[in-house]
C-alpha cells in the first residue's frame, strides 16, 4: 500500500530537497507537508497543512512516517529560549502527535556531537530532544546526526560556511572514524531520510556520516 508521510520543514535546505524525493517515489502516494506558508508547488500527492502555529494544524490522520527537518540557529532565533522553539519544544511537539496517532516511524535531523550532558548548549538542546524522542517509544526512531551541512542556503550562516569549506578541503584525509566529522551535502542526507523513512526498520538509530551515505545508496526513487 503506497504509504503517507508527513514532513514538517520542508521549506529548509535539506526538507526542500526531501519533498521532491518524495512526490517521485513509488511507495508513497501522499505527502503531507506541514508549513507556516503556502508552497508554491502543487502535485497531486501533496497536501499542505498551514498554520503559523504548527502545532495547530495537526489534526488525526493516519500516517507511515514522519520526517522532521525543523532547525534554525540561535544567531537566526535571536535569543536561546527562540532557538528552544524551534529545536526543541515543536519537534517534541510533532513527536507527541505523532505517538498519539499511532505512527511507527519517526525521522529527525539531529547533530554530531549531540548530548543531554553537553556543555555546549546547542548540543545539549539536540541531546535533549533525542532522549526525549526515545523515551516515546516509536517502534521505528531514526536520529541523524550529520556533521556541516553543504548546500545552497537562502540565508547567509558565516561561521558554518567556513567551517564547512575546511571540512570540505579536509573530508579526503578523515577516515574511520573521523569520517563522521566530513562535511555531509544536503541532497545525500535528504535521501538518507526518505529511505529511513520508507524502510522503517524497527529499533533507535542513530547515523552518522557513514551511515548516512549508505542509507541514502539504498534509496530508489520510481
Amino acid at each position: 500500500m503506497p504509504k503517507t508521510i508527513l514532513l514538517a520543514g520542508a521549506t529548509g535546505l535539506v526538507g526542500s530537497a526531501v519533498l521532491p524525493l518524495l512526490l517521485a517515489d513509488a511507495r508513497v502516494g501522499r505527502v503531507i507537508a506541514l508549513v507556516r506558508n503556502p508552497l508554491p508547488q502543487a502535485h497531486p500527492k501533496l497536501e499542505q497543512w498551514v498554520g503559523d502555529d504548527l502545532l495547530a494544524v495537526l489534526g488525526p490522520v493516519s500516517v507511515d512516517a514522519v520526517i522532521c527537518c525543523l532547525g534554525t540557529t540561535i544567531g537566526k532565533a535571536g535569543s536561546q529560549a527562540a532557538f528552544i522553539a524551534v529545536d526543541k519544544a515543536l519537534p517534541l511537539g510533532i513527536a507527541r502527535w505523532a505517538k498519539a496517532q499511532a505512527v511507527p516511524a519517526f525521522c529527525i535531523i539531529s547533530a554530531m556531537g549531540a548530548g543531554a550532558g553537553s556543555r555546549i548548549f546547542y548540543s545539549r538542546v539536540k541531546g535533549e530532544v533525542e532522549l526525549e524522542l526515545e523515551a516515546m517509544d516509536f517502534p521505528s526512531l531514526s536520529l541523524f546526526q550529520p556533521s556541516v551541512l553543504t548546500g545552497p542556503r537562502r540565508e547567509r550562516r558565516a561561521g558554518e560556511g567556513l567551517a564547512s569549506g575546511l571540512l570540505q578541503v579536509a573530508g579526503p584525509l578523515l577516515a574511520g572514524s573521523l569520517a563522521d566529522y566530513r562535511a555531509m551535502p544536503h541532497h545525500v542526507l535528504a535521501r538518507g531520510l526518505v529511505q529511513a523513512a520508507l524502510a522503517a526498520v524497527p529499533g533507535i538509530h542513530r547515523l552518522r556520516y557513514r551511515e548516512i551515505c549508505r542509507m541514502a545508496a539504498e534509496l530508489h526513487t520510481a
